[in-house]
C-alpha cells in the first residue's frame, strides 16, 4: 500500500454472514462484559479476560467472524504463562486508535451511522447500540481505574 492509500476505518456488519450477524454481536456482548481491565496501547487497546474454561475458545470466534466486518484491525490474542489472564489485542494503522475510542465514547447515534454498517433489521440496530453503550462502560470503568 503507498503512503497516500489510506486504509478505510469503520465497521460493515453486512460482511458477517446473515446467519450468525446478529448471535456475533450478542456473543460480543458477554465476551466485553467479562473484560476486567482495558489498556491504552500507542496503536489500538489491550482487552484483559480471566482464563477461564471457554473463553479462549470465545475469543477465537469472536475474532473469525469482527476480522469480516473490520479487517482495518490487526487481532492478537495472548494466553500468559502460569494459568494467567488472556489479552485480546485490537490494533492497527494511523486512526484505529481513535476510531475504537469513538465507539468506546459517549453513543452517539450520528457518529455510529458513519462508521458502522449494520444493514436491514431494527433487531440488529438494537444489538449494535447495546454493544456500543456495553462498551462504553468498559471504557469508562479502565479509565477510571488508571
Amino acid at each position: 500500500m503507498s503512503s497516500q492509500q489510506k486504509i478505510l476505518i469503520a465497521c460493515d456488519l453486512t460482511a458477517i454472514p446473515p446467519e450468525v450477524r446478529e448471535q456475533h454481536i450478542s456473543e460480543g456482548l458477554r465476551i466485553f462484559e467479562k473484560a476486567q481491565e482495558v489498556q491504552e496501547l500507542p496503536n489500538g487497546h489491550a482487552f484483559r479476560f480471566a482464563n477461564e474454561p471457554g473463553m479462549l475458545l470465545a475469543l477465537a470466534n469472536y475474532v473469525e467472524y469482527e476480522r469480516l466486518c473490520c479487517p482495518f484491525y490487526t487481532f492478537t490474542i495472548e494466553v500468559e504463562a502460569e494459568h494467567g489472564p488472556l489479552w485480546l489485542r485490537l490494533t492497527g494503522a494511523e486512526g484505529v486508535k481513535e476510531f475504537e475510542e469513538t465507539i468506546l465514547g459517549e453513543p452517539n447515534e450520528e457518529i455510529e451511522k458513519k462508521l458502522i454498517t449494520i444493514g436491514a433489521g431494527n433487531d440488529l440496530k438494537e444489538a449494535v447500540v447495546q454493544a456500543t453503550t456495553l462498551l462504553a462502560g468498559v471504557w469508562d470503568k479502565a479509565i477510571q481505574a488508571d
